[in-house]
């Protein structure tokens, strides 16, 4: 199962496998009410989880502060892909400018310009061509280890950026995606390169924001 998630703003919908948590990062009373429930839902009510939730709920809430405060407006966090099977991974997405070394892209007119002016912003990036036409996609691993002790086991945390063009070309959607512990990179990277090829630019947004961005749909397929 698959659902079709949409921005807070309204600007932006995305189809994402399994259960994700869209959170909102508009308004600060609003996250912490969206968090604390999230991670009651995901935790539990025992007395005995109370620490667990808290901590879980502060290093949350830090996270989406901090989102928030460089201009993110969309973060999501997979809770699973299939039912019973736990997968975290975060995904934040914000609007930036073209760099100076790629600003032709800006004034591009052409698919092969605009291949052109994201090889010359993000050299050390992949372009290919997604169904809102081109996109650089940044790779980077990190090593790492569970702990200091002797029984600490090496841990791979791979990151993700992909910039993708407005329709209009005058500024970039960058998508981070962060997934940690993952035993190979390839899968994971085709798994989310399948879900910034679903962004859909919503011309006409709905409302204020207040409704009808919030809601999950099913996707069937």
């Amino acid at each position: 199962m698959t659902r079709r998630m949409t921005s807070w703003n309204g600007g932006l919908r995305v189809v994402v496998p399994g259960t994700w948590a869209n959170v909102p990062v508009d308004d600060p009373a609003r996250t912490t009410a969206f968090v604390k429930r999230l991670v009651k839902d995901q935790v539990g009510t025992a007395d005995r989880l109370a620490r667990v939730r808290r901590e879980a709920a502060q290093e949350l809430l830090v996270t989406a502060r901090e989102a928030a405060a460089i201009g993110v407006h969309t973060f999501l966090i997979s809770l699973e892909m299939v039912p019973g099977v736990p997968f975290p991974a975060a995904v934040m997405m914000v609007d930036e400018e073209w760099p100076a070394a790629g600003a032709a892209g800006a004034r591009a007119t052409t698919e092969d310009e605009v291949r052109a002016a994201l090889t010359a912003a993000y050299p050390s990036g992949e372009v290919a061509v997604q169904r809102n036409g081109p996109v650089a996609r940044v790779v980077e691993m990190a090593e790492g280890r569970t702990s200091e002790g002797e029984d600490a086991l090496p841990v791979r945390t791979m990151r993700l950026e992909y910039h993708m063009p407005y329709p209009d070309r005058s500024k970039l959607l960058l998508v981070r995606v962060n997934v940690p512990n993952i035993p190979s990179a390839e899968p994971f990277a085709t798994l989310f390169d399948e879900i910034v090829d679903s962004v859909t630019f919503v011309v006409d947004p709905a409302g204020d924001g207040e409704v009808a961005v919030t809601e999950e749909q099913p996707v069937a397929g």
